[in-house]
């Protein structure tokens, strides 16, 4: 197994679904975070001169959120099986990586209607979006909407069952564990 050093500013943001899927494995990873104040000194020793960035044993690099998270999807079996499910999974986590990155009132509007009609669609969306297992898909979900929810929690009254997976997965065992374990950020 190789070992990783995962590269991220001091707070959750992008980095933190990668961080539970670390977790959700039990895979031992070292959490480099750094200041915004240290990154224009850093900035060049990373490919594309951002983050997050995954490092690998003999200092191989890669960047960009939705190609790690997909690399260890796959790498510890968080990924959902394409002949089952067909791109469903791979179509919702692209939609969080979207609102992530507009995360405001409109798009929160335009996106939940959407998420919930397609969480119903497996067990009538009492388990997981990809059904009865929880895929990286769902962490995604979680990791974009904890700010929100904590910010606006009246906003999800119109998503009962959005409302239950955030709650199925905040209560997920290993994933309670790590919530309750993690560096602790206002982002």
């Amino acid at each position: 197994m190789p070992n990783y050093t995962l590269h991220y500013f001091n707070g959750r943001g992008r980095a933190e679904c990668m961080r539970m899927m670390f977790h959700m494995a039990g895979v031992k990873y070292m959490d480099k975070r750094y200041e915004f104040s240290d990154w224009d000194r850093c900035r060049n020793d990373f490919p594309c001169n951002y983050l997050p960035c995954l490092e690998m044993d003999g200092g191989m690099r890669m960047p960009e959120t939705m190609a790690i998270c997909r690399y260890l999807a796959r790498e510890y079996n968080l990924n959902y099986n394409m002949n089952d499910y067909g791109f469903g999974g791979e179509g919702n986590c692209s939609n969080y990586d979207n609102y992530m990155h507009w995360r405001c009132m409109n798009t929160f509007n335009r996106v939940m209607p959407f998420m919930e009609r397609t969480l119903c669609m497996r067990n009538g969306g009492s388990q997981w979006f990809m059904g009865d297992q929880m895929m990286w898909c769902d962490m995604m979900f979680y990791c974009c909407m904890e700010n929100m929810y904590r910010d606006y929690p009246n906003m999800f009254s119109s998503y009962p069952k959005m409302m239950g997976l955030y709650n199925r997965f905040s209560s997920h065992p290993k994933i309670c564990s790590y919530l309750k374990s993690r560096c602790n950020t206002c982002w």
